[in-house]
């Protein structure tokens, strides 16, 4: 495959993209992009083709690697863009399905023939991937993570995954997307370093999950907090032997002690949270089995090579550490070689989350103890975290803005009130003088343009949106013009 874009021009300073679930082909994509010098662009399976067409535009990927699921909608995007139908690699569909497109079929890259040339980069600069991320606010933007990026994050969570049986060859079932750094690092590349078994699913379906677990004797699964709320307390998963399972690792949102309690003590499995962003590779702290006494609910401790600070939100000073319990609450600020190389082509933004001292400001609000255990307790940053996913209120903003009858918007995060700490969209709207339009045909000029965890809870409409003296909207005001989320 690295041959073959290879001889293609394909090499050093190029993108491509990856539309795929998680399958065995994104392993071999992701990994033969690589090879051959340019850099993936993953993309997340549930994207509608406009974002797809987005994510293209960004990286400026010469090609998309894209499975028959999602061929129509990674064609309209290509369409968007400009980009010619056969440079659309299409992966898992029948024998000449593919050219009838006017694409290119998979097979076509596995039967290259060109010899590989060999690897001449700096790993240190060299970007690998370009996932995206909203940052601590924003729009999506594209991250660029080198080789070194990716590899030390592997390498500094080795440690840890050691404590958890590593000289034992573990079976793990996963579910989550591998286009998310989270599965990117921790999970997939993890089971090629140490040699795991990985067993995948191409979508989240609870049955099916708790067949594999069963059938193939799991011994470590990967989840986000949804998961772990099923596996705690859904009757159902009584119907099923998970007694194999020694281990759940639970990432991309918070996890609260009550959940995470009770999935250890249902499974009899130890029960480990971590804690990273995108721009970090995406890990920076992990709970130590070696200290069972800390809640399943901090995110642990920094992982080897990590430095970090707990930042007074207002003085710019670090919080004091008394010698019991945990600190005041300040801003996580890490550093360490799978800190980001920036934003591309974004230098501002960069600079606003990596300061001059190469701590990069996480926008998350924690405490810290004498031991160094942290634990999150909200966040300073506008994201919304739904089923592990970022949503970014701009994005929607700009969205909702397309749409005649809106003259202004705000977005903000509500509770899914379901335990698991996800958050919904919600949005307040100005209409444009002598306009009129229902929620519910705002709901749909939403949904029909964006992958479902970005959906609206609802619309509520209101006379003015607050804005600060430099036009930036008051997010922490918005909740307030919504007299039913207040009554």
């Amino acid at each position: 495959m690295a041959a073959w874009f290879q001889s293609q021009g394909i090499g050093a300073g190029d993108a491509v993209a990856l539309a795929m679930p998680t399958c065995p082909e994104f392993v071999t994509s992701f990994h033969g992009i690589t090879r051959s010098g340019a850099a993936v662009a993953p993309m997340n399976a549930q994207y509608a083709a406009h974002e797809f067409a987005d994510q293209i535009s960004k990286t400026h990927s010469k090609y998309v690697v894209a499975h028959a699921a999602l061929a129509a909608q990674v064609q309209a995007a290509v369409l968007k863009v400009g980009m010619s139908p056969k440079n659309v690699i299409v992966v898992g569909a029948p024998e000449g399905v593919a050219e009838s497109l006017g694409c290119t079929a998979y097979s076509t890259l596995l039967a290259c023939e060109e010899p590989l040339a060999a690897e001449d980069i700096d790993p240190a600069t060299h970007v690998a991937a370009l996932p995206m991320s909203s940052g601590i606010g924003g729009f999506q933007k594209p991250v660029m993570l080198s080789h070194r990026n990716l590899v030390a994050d592997l390498v500094q969570l080795m440690p840890i995954m050691g404590q958890m049986g590593q000289v034992k060859r573990q079976i793990i079932v996963c579910f989550l997307p591998l286009s998310h750094v989270y599965a990117l690092t921790g999970t997939m590349n993890f089971a090629l370093r140490a040699r795991h078994l990985l067993v995948t699913m191409p979508a989240f379906d609870p049955v099916k999950f708790l067949e594999n677990i069963q059938n193939y004797r799991a011994t470590m699964i990967s989840v986000v907090p949804p998961v772990a709320s099923l596996l705690a307390k859904d009757p159902m998963v009584d119907g099923f032997d998970l007694s194999s399972v020694e281990f759940v690792i639970s990432g991309a949102a918070p996890l609260t002690e009550e959940v995470g309690d009770l999935m250890a003590k249902r499974l009899g499995a130890t029960v480990i949270q971590g804690y990273g962003m995108t721009e970090l590779s995406p890990v920076t702290h992990v709970m130590q089995p070696t200290m069972p006494d800390v809640s399943c609910e901090s995110i642990g401790v920094a992982i080897p090579n990590v430095e970090f600070r707990v930042v007074d939100p207002k003085t710019g000073t670090d919080v004091a550490i008394p010698a019991t319990g945990p600190s005041s609450p300040g801003e996580l600020w890490v550093k360490g070689p799978n800190v980001m190389l920036g934003y591309l082509e974004r230098p501002e933004e960069t600079a606003e989350i990596i300061d001059t001292d190469q701590f990069l400001h996480t926008g998350d609000l924690v405490t810290v103890d004498a031991r160094g255990v942290v634990t999150i307790v909200g966040r300073t940053k506008e994201l919304i975290k739904n089923k592990g996913f970022q949503v970014a209120p701009a994005e929607l903003e700009a969205l909702l803005k397309e749409h005649p009858a809106v003259a202004d918007v705000g977005v903000f995060g509500v509770s899914l009130g379901d335990g698991t700490g996800d958050e919904a969209p919600y949005a307040v709207i100005v209409l444009a003088p002598g306009r009129k339009v229902t929620p519910i045909d705002l709901l749909k000029h939403v949904s029909s343009q964006v992958a479902k965890y970005k959906f609206l809870r609802s619309v509520t409409f209101v006379e003015a949106i607050p804005r600060n003296a430099d036009g930036t909207i008051q997010r922490a005001a918005l909740p307030g013009l919504v007299p039913a989320l207040n009554g």
